[in-house]
């Protein structure tokens, strides 16, 4: 007898026979469903205008095609985007999950930008559909179970189990071959994560093991900018669409915003509802709302550069990509009538907030990237910068210093640094600055470092002089730590420089610049409050204890302070708080850090996931002399800041403020 198999061919009682069929059912392979036959069996919609009713692809005109996509396995990787409010996270995201879980068995990692919003998307988009269609399978026990909060993973009834993931995720770790991630716009903006990889492909990693063997890949959000990961996973994968046939002409055509007609004359929003309708590009014949509704049964999904001719046959290949890419505009959306869609474009083209009302419209209406225009900010002239200068030569200190500053950019071979008098007022002047060279080829990275920090710790303590002799030190010498190859010399020398020194004394800083976009740089976060670590916290910037190497790390927000560093330049230099230079000896003298001021420039820009922000856009390689500066500059501020500080509280004895009643490294 085969396994697995009972034979017939004896006689069998009807008890017996029974027990055999009982036990062959047993033992047969499940075949799972397709997804697409699995939806309409099983999910009940739990919100919205269809709650409690069977999901139903007849209900929606993307549904069936976007299913069958997926049943196909024709590609390993899925990216989807839709209109806002129209079954997207749905489709794309909640039901892909569930049938993995409940139909498959198998574990499914799912992809949030932050886990902070594991419980949130747990309990908007999960439990209700998981309550109304699948209540059985509830946890038990673990996180989610009894109404309990999710943090990180969730284990069901039939012991399948998701885990979520956010950005940062490792590399190493649990595999699977199944990944769907949501709002995958907002990875790149959340948090501090590796840079061994984007957050995308770092959480990819976790399926590389199945790339031979049906791994699955599920990216879904929301169209943000033309250079939002999900437009182009996209466009850059097959870029599909749908394409509905006029009731007209006959002709299958994609049918988009532009399409869209009659509400511009209208004088109000409701006569823009009543006088919207859709305009046929190849026969210029009005197609009404109810037309628009019998078109969506003719829906014909093709790729790129694919044609469809009459009959809505598909001609052309299958773009060679592992992506199946695909969106939908607002014509395929149910839930928004033609006259609600012309409406929404009056109401835009009348708003005083037309970039805001704009996005909107592009983004949750017809899935289409919105890139306004950047913005360049506090524009600097190079030949204004090299005049800027005040009546003071090289090294020389004004009367009225306050404190002398500086800032070290570091490099392989070169280590580039500006001293800043501090003026009460808070105007800067730039007295001195330089390069100093580092024998990176002969000594290696680390000692090359040391010796010229070494150096030029020589050449500070010599300090600078007034024109009546009075003679200044650095208060604060920050020193750029964050490339990974320079961080243990800088760390070294400055636990060197400061040896003997009570911790939060400190001259010399190692410093780390957080900015948005830069390589190998972060978006700054101020930390809320103090503690075991976070030990000071100032003006866009704060100093963390590194007990592994005993050092007190000044964390900058390098945006910040770079546009700081801009305004004070475009300033008149007679005004209160400007930055200026010293009297050079030539016209020349000042040209390179003039040219490194203007090396990056600021810019107004749109950021998926937080609207407008300022970012910086280097334009020219050489920009350390900035980087100096501007370390500086928040160097000055934390000075002043001590200052007025110690005026305050006289009796203080410790040099920086920190959080009382801590444990805190000796010295605090």
């Amino acid at each position: 007898m085969n396994a697995g198999v009972l034979s017939t061919s004896v006689a069998m009682t009807p008890g017996e026979l029974e027990a055999g069929v009982w036990w062959t059912d047993q033992l047969a392979p499940h075949i799972p469903q397709s997804i697409a036959d699995w939806a309409e069996t099983h999910i009940v919609v739990p919100t919205g205008p269809l709650a409690g009713k069977p999901y139903r692809h007849s209900n929606h005109p993307v549904s069936r095609h976007w299913f069958d996509a997926l049943d196909s396995r024709q590609w390993q990787r899925y990216a989807i985007s839709g209109p806002g409010q129209c079954g997207k996270s749905l489709m794309g995201f909640v039901i892909p999950v569930l049938y993995t879980l409940f139909e498959l068995g198998e574990t499914v990692f799912v992809g949030i930008p932050d886990m902070k919003l594991a419980n949130d998307k747990w309990g908007v988009d999960f439990l209700p559909v998981i309550q109304s269609s699948f209540s059985k399978m509830m946890p038990t026990h673990g996180e989610g179970s009894r109404g309990g909060a999710v943090k990180s993973a969730v284990t069901f009834t039939n012991s399948s189990r998701f885990k979520f993931l956010s950005a940062g995720t490792e590399v190493a770790g649990p595999t699977t071959r199944n990944l769907v991630m949501t709002e995958v716009d907002k990875y790149d903006t959340a948090g501090e994560v590796s840079r061994e990889a984007d957050p995308v492909t770092q959480m990819e990693a976790r399926t590389n093991a199945w790339r031979d063997f049906g791994r699955r890949i599920i990216l879904e959000c929301t169209v943000s900018i033309g250079t939002g990961r999900i437009w182009q996973e996209i466009t850059k994968g097959t870029d599909s669409r749908l394409a509905h046939q006029c009731p007209h002409c006959q002709r299958f055509q994609t049918w988009e915003r532009e399409n869209l007609r009659g509400w511009e004359a209208a004088k109000d929003i409701f006569e823009a509802g009543e006088a919207a309708y859709w305009l046929c590009p190849a026969c210029d014949e009005h197609i009404s709302d109810a037309q628009r509704r019998e078109m969506w049964s003719t829906g014909v999904l093709y790729h790129r550069d694919q044609r469809i001719d009459n009959a809505g046959k598909v001609s052309g290949p299958v773009p060679r990509t592992d992506t199946f890419g695909f969106r939908w505009s607002a014509f395929c959306s149910p839930f928004k009538s033609t006259a609600t869609l012309g409406g929404q474009e009056w109401r835009a083209s009348k708003a005083q907030a037309k970039d805001a009302v704009e996005r909107e419209m592009r983004q949750f209406f017809w899935c289409l990237p919105y890139d306004p225009p950047e913005v360049e900010l506090t524009p600097l002239d190079v030949e204004e910068l090299r005049q800027r200068v005040v009546q003071l030569k090289k090294g020389e200190v004004p009367a009225d210093c306050v404190a002398i500053v500086v800032g070290i950019d570091t490099g392989k071979r070169r280590l580039h640094w500006t001293a800043q008098a501090v003026r009460p007022d808070g105007s800067r002047v730039i007295i001195d600055y330089g390069e100093q060279p580092a024998n990176a080829d002969k000594l290696g990275t680390h000692r090359a470092l040391i010796e010229a920090l070494t150096k030029l710790k020589a050449y500070f303590d010599a300090g600078w002089r007034t024109h009546e002799g009075k003679q200044w030190t650095p208060s604060q010498v920050w020193i750029d730590s964050g490339y990974s190859e320079h961080r243990s010399g800088v760390y070294a020398f400055c636990q060197a420089a400061n040896k003997g020194i009570k911790v939060g004394s400190e001259w010399y800083r190692p410093m780390k610049g957080h900015g948005e976009g830069q390589k190998f740089n972060t978006r700054y976060t101020a930390p809320r409050s103090l503690g075991k670590e976070v030990l000071y916290v100032g003006r866009e910037f704060h100093f963390t204890w590194r007990h592994a190497e005993q050092v007190l790390l000044v964390h900058v927000n390098s945006d910040r302070w770079k546009s700081e560093l801009h305004q004070r330049l475009a300033m008149p230099a007679s005004e209160p708080g400007s930055l200026t230079l010293y009297d050079a000896a030539s016209d020349v003298e000042h040209d390179e850090i003039s040219d490194h001021f203007v090396a990056e420039v600021q810019k107004e820009q749109f950021i998926p996931g937080r609207g407008m922000a300022v970012v910086w856009e280097r334009v020219n390689r050489e920009n350390h002399y900035l980087d100096a500066a501007y370390a500086a500059l928040a160097a000055g501020h934390f000075v002043l800041a001590e200052q007025e500080r110690q005026r305050l509280e006289p009796s203080g004895k410790r040099p920086v403020v920190v959080n009382r009643g801590r444990s805190r490294p000796r010295g605090y």
